[in-house]
């Protein structure tokens, strides 16, 4: 009994001497830990309180894009049409954002100004863009505002403030189809966009030059690496690679010849093309009406764009390019001139004409009723003498007109520089049984022969037509980039030529479009007379904008936009010519009544005014 009792003395005697040797080690285990927890905070806090607070506050080093500042475009004198300025803008990262909803009823009470529908837009967009991409509200902030988001700063963790350029273009609606604008870079443009140079850049060119040189004008980005905090402020600039500015560009346009052509239409439904006959600049491509693209620059908004969408005028529409008009007796002089090259005619041939011509039982009348009585080719030109293409169509037939005009770019697209251009028609019987499966019947032709019927031409290639047979024969493309040499088909350096059988046949021409506005039986007489010192050559014409199936026409009984076109095409000097231009005046009346005057005026303003060195 006392044995036992002995052994569980010694054996308790040791279990209590163990847990004194595991409470010790446990004790300086917990000591050890806690020196060294005062150690590190000690290091952290005194040593490097600065460093490592700036780390707990959520500090990173970011890589930001640095914009490139776009390209400006000057006129042919310098004269700057596009320009950037500074403004401010708010930037959004959404993964800074705490609560978007939270921070955009913010923005719209301290920003009462911007449009509510543009914010819900942002905000959808925002949305689907990628957390770590900076995001620009489209909407420009004055000084004012600028000042006023800095003093509330605070409340808007993941919005920041940025200084950038803005497109501005000085001159507002002038010129704005030849330079067409910027607008604000959409989803479908960044699947066609290069992503890695757009990177932080929210516009890009939407049409006319902007657009067509949107390569040269838009730069290169740089990148910027920067140490921020939580709140996405910059504490400071690691490292610097300096974008690319984007190349400054001179168009061909004379901004003074473009503002007084557009000053001479007004409010008409119109378009007008001056080109130079010598290489092809587009010295003034006016469309009206216009409007201005300084709405498009931020983003245009819903009343604004919708104003312009349904305006029954359609400003949007570059008619210089785009709209296709019959080209009237403006293709006489080509037709009068293919027909004395292939022999159809002579300049001594002479018919006569009483008002009218009979074929198949059909009269088809000349604009004059009482006819012109005996008359030869150049008086055909003069007096725009229907009755005289009539009869010779038949002999030329459609396929001959078309062999005629389209040396000239009738029915393609001339090739300028600005997207958008429509080719016009020039029928043939391929063309009618290709587009609708018909045969072509020969009292098509004798219309075709006026420059009525399927023919359409935009006034872009009128005014290159004008240029061709301004330089006899030698063609041009037109182009509205300074310096730029192009050529309709691309293969040499060689400006094209057509073939002369006869450099008399031009002249006679040339000569029938002189006596057209210089003498008093010419249709463009009333409004040449008053011109001195030096000749022009020019054809006035009539587009028909609805049949009259015989009938008369009287304009007084007509709505506004059954009116017939006025369209009118010319050179100067005409022996020497500097200057080729094309007018058409929509629903404006018949002949060269309106159009006349608009294209001579142009001219003798830019010949004695603006052709100085």
């Amino acid at each position: 009994m006392s044995f036992l009792q002995f052994d569980e003395t010694r054996a308790s005697a040791k279990q209590q001497q163990s847990f004194k040797y595991r409470l010790v080690f446990v004790v300086l285990f917990i000591f050890i830990v806690f020196a060294l927890l005062i150690v590190r905070m000690t290091y952290l806090q005194w040593f490097n309180h600065e460093k490592f607070l700036n780390q707990a506050e959520g500090n990173r080093v970011t890589v930001q894009t640095l914009p490139p500042q776009r390209g400006q475009i000057f006129d042919r004198n310098q004269v700057l049409l596009a320009k950037n300025t500074s403004s401010y803008s708010l930037s959004f990262r959404r993964e800074n954002i705490l609560d978007s909803t939270h921070t955009f009823e913010q923005i719209q009470y301290l920003f009462p100004e911007i449009p509510t529908s543009l914010l819900e837009d942002f905000a959808h967009r925002l949305a689907r863009t990628p957390r770590h991409r900076d995001t620009v509200l489209p909407f420009s902030l004055s000084e004012q505002q600028a000042a006023r988001f800095a003093a509330n700063r605070y409340r808007f963790p993941g919005v920041t403030l940025e200084a950038r350029l803005k497109r501005v273009y000085p001159h507002q609606d002038s010129g704005v189809h030849a330079l067409g604008y910027v607008g604000r870079i959409s989803q479908t443009d960044l699947q066609r966009l290069d992503t890695a140079r757009y990177r932080g850049t929210d516009i890009t060119g939407r049409a006319g030059i902007e657009r067509a040189y949107e390569d040269l004008l838009h730069g290169f980005p740089g990148l910027q690496t920067v140490e921020t905090n939580a709140q996405g402020r910059v504490i400071r600039v690691l490292n610097t690679i300096a974008p690319v500015a984007g190349q400054d560009i001179n168009l061909t346009l004379d901004a003074r010849l473009q503002k007084f052509i557009e000053n001479s239409l007004g409010n008409r439904r119109a378009a007008v093309v001056a080109l130079s006959p010598l290489n092809g600049e587009v010295l003034a491509l006016v469309s009206t009406p216009t409007y201005d693209p300084n709405l498009f620059v931020d983003g245009i908004n819903h009343t604004d764009y919708n104003a312009l969408l349904h305006n029954p005028n359609k400003p949007l529409i570059n008619r210089a390019i785009r709209g296709q008009y019959p080209p009237g007796s403006t293709t006489k002089p080509f037709i009068a001139l293919g027909a004395l090259e292939q022999g159809f005619t002579s300049t001594t041939e002479r018919l006569f004409d009483p008002g009218y011509f009979e074929f198949q039982g059909h009269r088809y009348r000349n604009w004059r009723r009482e006819g012109h009585g005996w008359t030869d080719l150049k008086r055909s030109i003069v007096e725009s003498v229907d009755t005289y293409y009539y009869k010779m169509s038949l002999d030329i037939g459609i396929d001959g007109l078309h062999s005629m005009l389209s040396p000239f770019g009738f029915g393609e697209r001339t090739g300028i520089d600005i997207p958008g251009e429509l080719t016009g028609i020039l029928p043939s019987q391929e063309w009618k049984r290709r587009t609708h499966n018909e045969a072509w019947y020969r009292g098509e032709t004798i219309i075709s022969s006026i420059g009525q019927g399927y023919n359409l031409a935009t006034p872009i290639q009128l005014a290159t037509a004008t240029a061709i047979l301004a330089n006899r024969g030698r063609i041009v493309q037109p182009h509205l980039l300074k310096g730029a040499v192009t050529h309709r088909d691309n293969t040499d350096d060689t400006p094209q030529q057509i073939p002369i059988n006869n450099r008399n046949n031009w002249e006679y021409v040339i000569q029938g479009m002189v006596d057209t506005v210089h003498t008093p039986r010419g249709t463009a007489w009333s409004a040449g007379r008053h011109i001195r010192g030096y000749q022009i050559a020019g054809k006035t014409g009539t587009a028909q904008v609805f049949s009259l199936n015989d009938g008369e026409y009287n304009a007084d009984d007509l709505d506004q936009r059954l009116h017939s076109h006025s369209l009118f095409i010319a050179f100067a000097p005409a022996s020497n010519p500097k200057i080729a231009i094309a007018v058409i005046a929509e629903n404006a009346g018949g002949g060269g009544r309106v159009a006349a005057p608009i294209a001579i005026d142009a001219i003798n303003y830019y010949l004695k005014e603006l052709d100085k060195p």
